[in-house]
């Protein structure tokens, strides 16, 4: 009789919890013990409480049959996007969400094995966990795929997207392109293309890139017919900045950033094209028209800005970006008028240091020394007032800079 309840007892609690749908482990880090305990894949839901797709998703995750077999397959936990804590793990694995939901799956080692956009049924879910579990469909087995010369559009969309979450640049602009090569132009208009574009790419140097920049209004009404009025421009803005603040920015032609300019316009943000895109025209000006062309540049912005820090940011530009001193008397103004409104010592060590740069590269190699010892006094005051972790860093920084500065002066 013993026996029979406590048979009886678990089959309750096995009903019991696959009724009540999927089984969540409080910590992201009890789900991978788990895991490897059990040897079995982490399944995590990336979630926000306040969008309402996300929240909509919750009836189907409680479905009996899905429970059953999310429990039986995988370790599950929730992840919430509006938790600063539980988002350092996809900050510590260099994970970006291009947008949520999104389903994670993991195996064992932490490493991704797929991914998935949801789609809100009982029956896409249970196939979604399956497609994670198929190593001949798994998103994460999709690069050997490639490298074994697949160019399946579905497969090359699921790589550049998950190069995009990872945030493997150099891989995704290469699948991408790839992408686009094997596209029908003929669907170029589609939403299935739009939804490439906002979950894909991350250069503007590619055709789907270039297409819905010159056809945003299609893409505006795609998006207004879902209810998300406006987020085309901030799907195409988010790729404007990429391209802006990339690594090879600083190398662009004055006709490409005169190109990223006018897509400033496109998408609405005008206003902020001089801001964004100042540091990048002038060191193209540099390049192509001469320091010349490049300093009337900069000095117009000079002109409209009081602000110390901006001031000196200049400076530091100036410092790092033209070719000799030519121009060192004129900066030398930007300081003066810059370092009667600094309080901080960190901001004087550091307008000290760019100071001592700037004598450095007019060749008086005297004064440099006085400003480099001025700028040691000052960042000694910063280092004994700091506490926090980052301003640590900074003053360090800074510390390290001068230190460099001071032996190429001796």
């Amino acid at each position: 009789m013993t026996k029979i309840l406590l048979s009886a007892t678990l089959f309750f609690v096995s009903y019991f919890t696959f009724a009540q749908g999927i089984s969540w482990e409080p910590t992201i880090e009890g789900a991978f013990a788990k895991a490897k305990a059990q040897n079995k894949p982490v399944f995590v839901e990336c979630y926000h409480p306040n969008c309402p797709i996300c929240m909509s998703l919750e009836p189907t995750l409680k479905n009996a049959e899905v429970g059953k077999f999310y429990n039986q397959n995988f370790i599950n936990y929730k992840l919430n996007l509006s938790d600063a804590k539980q988002v350092k793990f996809l900050d510590k694995k260099r994970i970006h969400l291009p947008g949520f939901p999104l389903f994670l799956y993991f195996d064992k080692n932490q490493n991704i094995q797929h991914h998935t956009d949801p789609i809100n049924t009982p029956k896409d879910l249970v196939e979604h966990g399956k497609a994670a579990l198929n190593p001949n469909i798994q998103s994460g087995t999709a690069w050997k795929r490639y490298q074994a010369g697949s160019r399946d559009v579905s497969m090359l969309s699921s790589l550049a997207y998950l190069f995009r979450i990872t945030q493997d640049t150099s891989r995704n602009i290469k699948i991408a392109n790839d992408l686009y090569a094997a596209y029908p132009k003929n669907k170029l208009g589609s939403i299935e293309s739009w939804e490439i574009t906002k979950k894909c790419l991350m250069d503007i140097d590619n055709g789907f890139a270039e297409y819905w920049l010159r056809n945003i209004a299609t893409a505006r009404k795609y998006e207004t017919e879902k209810g998300h009025a406006g987020n085309e421009a901030n799907a195409l803005g988010m790729l404007v900045q990429m391209a802006i603040y990339s690594p090879k920015a600083s190398k662009y032609s004055l006709a490409k950033v005169n190109k990223l300019k006018q897509y400033m316009g496109v998408i609405g943000a005008g206003q902020y094209v001089t801001s964004n895109t100042w540091q990048i025209e002038a060191q193209a000006l540099i390049r192509e028209q001469g320091q010349d062309k490049a300093m009337t540049f900069v000095q117009n912005l000079v002109s409209q800005t009081s602000q110390p820090q901006m001031l000196i940011y200049y400076v530091t530009f100036f410092n790092t970006n033209f070719p000799d001193g030519k121009y060192a008397a004129q900066v030398r103004n930007w300081v003066k008028t810059a370092e009667p409104q600094l309080k901080a010592p960190l901001d004087i060590a550091n307008a000290k240091y760019e100071s001592a740069r700037l004598y450095k590269k007019a060749g008086d190699a005297a004064k440099a020394k006085q400003e480099l010892a001025l700028a040691k006094t000052n960042l000694a005051s910063a280092r004994a007032k700091i506490t926090d972790a980052n301003g640590k860093k900074v003053v360090e920084n800074i510390g390290n800079s001068i230190n460099k500065l001071a032996s190429e002066l001796n």
